[in-house]
């Protein structure tokens, strides 16, 4: 389990948004080709507001370790060392959507004491929610019943993507094993799951529907 806070240094900043057995594709496939899909999250999805989201710099912002870790379109993964605006350090986390409720704040800072490459640049980072959990393959549970845990992981995200398609007009396409936390109960079994990854281009935009439709939509 994450006990830090991360920021995501945002190498080809796109949009704001930025394999297990049942990973869907990330392209505009037959798959995707259903009348309520419409298309990938971009630029022209953005109001005015947010295209300002890097324009200020950010101010009590004190950066950690780096991680190891590193995703696409980024430079980067770091914890913080001490709360940023009544968020505990230990409760921001990257990646992901303001739609779904895990935006912080967004703003310019200089990484290290010469910045970003040492060119004393500043770099846009991403401030997001820390989100509980682990990734499957780390829990014990996947060890002793991996097919089991993937049937009931693959149902509770199922749960999230009907609920963010009906409710905030987001559709997440792509569902790598290693980009899903789960949270096990006291005695082992599975009791939440979050999907974590809203980095473009897995992210559609959503026309009106309702939850029967996105539930076919993902059980093909």
């Amino acid at each position: 389990m994450y006990s830090s806070t991360y920021i995501l240094f945002i190498l080809h900043i796109l949009s704001i948004f930025s394999t297990a057995s049942y990973a869907r594709p990330m392209h505009k496939s037959k798959f995707m080709a259903q009348p309520w899909i419409g298309p990938p999250y971009s630029n022209s999805n953005l109001k005015e507001e947010d295209k300002k989201v890097f324009e200020k710099m950010l101010q009590g912002v004190e950066l950690g370790a780096q991680f190891p870790e590193q995703g696409n379109f980024n430079t980067g993964l770091y914890k913080l060392d001490k709360d940023y605006k009544n968020h505990k350090a230990s409760e921001i986390v990257v990646k992901a959507l303001k739609a779904v409720g895990y935006f912080i704040d967004s703003g310019m800072l200089l990484v290290g004491k010469n910045g970003q490459f040492g060119d004393n640049k500043p770099t846009p980072v991403i401030l997001m929610r820390r989100i509980p959990g682990d990734i499957p393959p780390n829990t014990p549970l996947w060890t002793k019943s991996r097919t089991q845990l993937l049937h009931d992981i693959k149902a509770k995200v199922k749960e999230e993507v009907i609920t963010w398609a009906v409710d905030k007009k987001v559709l997440v396409s792509d569902f790598n094993i290693e980009n899903i936390h789960i949270v096990l109960t006291a005695e082992g079994t599975l009791e939440s799951v979050f999907v974590l990854d809203f980095g473009w281009p897995g992210v559609y935009t959503v026309l009106t529907v309702d939850g029967e439709k996105v539930a076919a939509w993902f059980d093909k």
